[in-house]
Parts: C-alpha cells; sequence; structure tokens
C-alpha cells in the first residue's frame, strides 16, 4: 500500500472515531475496508493512465511562467514527467533594475520552496498528527450539503491552521482537500487546495491543485488533465 493510499484508509478511520456513535467499532471496520478497496483499486486504475500536467506560476493575477508536462506512473509507482512545454528563459535585465529583478525573483523561489514544504505537512494526512487534534477534541465533522460530509482538523501542524478533508457520505471518495496555514506568522498565510475529479471508468485524480501566497499575490495552479488509458 503506498503512503497516499494508507493515508486515505486512516483518514476514513478518523472520521469514524470523530463520529463517535455507540456502534462506532462496526462502523469504524465497515468504512476502514471500503475506504481501502476503494483507495487500493482507484490508486491501481490510475497507473493504467497517462495524462498532461499544466503548471502556471501567477504573481498578482498575472501568469509569469507556463509548463506543461506529460505525465505517467512508472515501474516503481512515481510518477515521471516529460516536458511538452517548457517556460522560456527570463530576459535579463542589466543595470540596478536587472539586479533589484533578480534578488525579488530569488525571494519569491525561497518563499514558495518553504511554502511547498510546508504543505508537505500536510499532504498526505498523517494519522498521527490527526488522532492528537482529536485527543484535543478539537476535530470536527460537519454537514456541507446532501451527501457531503468534512472532516476538520485545527491546529494541525501549529497554532491557528486547520487541514479539511471533503468526503461523500460514505466516505468512499475523498471529493476534496484543503489547508490553511502560514509561514512564519499568521501575516504570511500559505492555502491548499486539491479538487478530485471522476473519470469516465471510475477512477478519481486530482483534477486541479492550487497553492497560494495571499500576503505575496503569488499562486501555483497545476491543472491535470486529458487522461488516456496507456497501451499494455
Amino acid at each position: 500500500m503506498t503512503r497516499r493510499t494508507c493515508g486515505f484508509v486512516l483518514v476514513a478511520a478518523a472520521l469514524a472515531l470523530v463520529m463517535g456513535t455507540p456502534a462506532g467499532a462496526q462502523d469504524l471496520q465497515q468504512k476502514l475496508a471500503a475506504a481501502k478497496q476503494n483507495a487500493a483499486a482507484n490508486q491501481q486504475a490510475l497507473r493504467s493512465y497517462g495524462w498532461i500536467e499544466k503548471v502556471e506560476l501567477s504573481l498578482k493575477g498575472e501568469v509569469k511562467s507556463a509548463a506543461v508536462n506529460s505525465c505517467r506512473y512508472g515501474a516503481d509507482g512515481k510518477v515521471q514527467k516529460t516536458a511538452v512545454v517548457e517556460p522560456p528563459p527570463p530576459e535579463k535585465k542589466r543595470g540596478l533594475r536587472g539586479k533589484a529583478i533578480a534578488k525579488k525573483t530569488g525571494e519569491m523561489k525561497a518563499e514558495l520552496e518553504e511554502a511547498t514544504a510546508l504543505v508537505h505537512q500536510y499532504v498526505p494526512p498523517d494519522p498521527g498528527m490527526m488522532q492528537v487534534v482529536m485527543n484535543a477534541g478539537a476535530a470536527s465533522l460537519s454537514q456541507a450539503g446532501p451527501g457531503v460530509l468534512v472532516l476538520k482538523f485545527p491546529g494541525y501542524v501549529k497554532p491557528g491552521d486547520a487541514l479539511s478533508l471533503t468526503f461523500d457520505s460514505a466516505v468512499k471518495s475523498l471529493r476534496q482537500l484543503d489547508v490553511s496555514t502560514y509561514l512564519d506568522t499568521p501575516e504570511s498565510p500559505v492555502t491548499l487546495r486539491v479538487a478530485m475529479q471522476s473519470l469516465p471508468e471510475g477512477a478519481r485524480h486530482p483534477g486541479s491543485v492550487v497553492l497560494g501566497m495571499p500576503a505575496r499575490q503569488i499562486e501555483v495552479r497545476i491543472t491535470n488533465s486529458n487522461y488516456q488509458k496507456l497501451a499494455q
């Protein structure tokens, strides 16, 4: 079982625990079995596809760079990427302006790397950290619409942050994952939203991934599309 699959199964377990019903033990086993079966089948199904990934970096609402990659899973289970469209090298400015632009670009790159590393503490969800939040009585379960449940873990990594998972009511499909956190202080917020989509044959994949740094007006948007079955 991959780390992502394991994380999904334990999220389902956490959901059953938060429900805290008298039939919780039996309900937990049923949800664990369903989640494990569906997650494993989904991961296996995705390995038979190739797809196109588009990555866009925006500053103040303007796209500054974009790259397009052809993706597929390798024999080791890791995603392999081949560049289809690479961003052109930035035009070098000379003099003081050039130095200022280079400095700003370097700072933005460093902040993005820091934000990405921070997000990796949330995705995939860690069962031990979820358990800590539940033991503190902070985890909550809410209805977000017909057949939709949201499981929220505030204070997941640091005070004032939150990890939210949106499922269907049967806990068979993860619909969306949201992270609200910050770098050094709450004045430097970082957000992440992963929206899942379904393929015609039923497998689910991250259709869009958006990493935002609102205070800096920086956004990284990843769109996965054009899923095609690979020749066997």
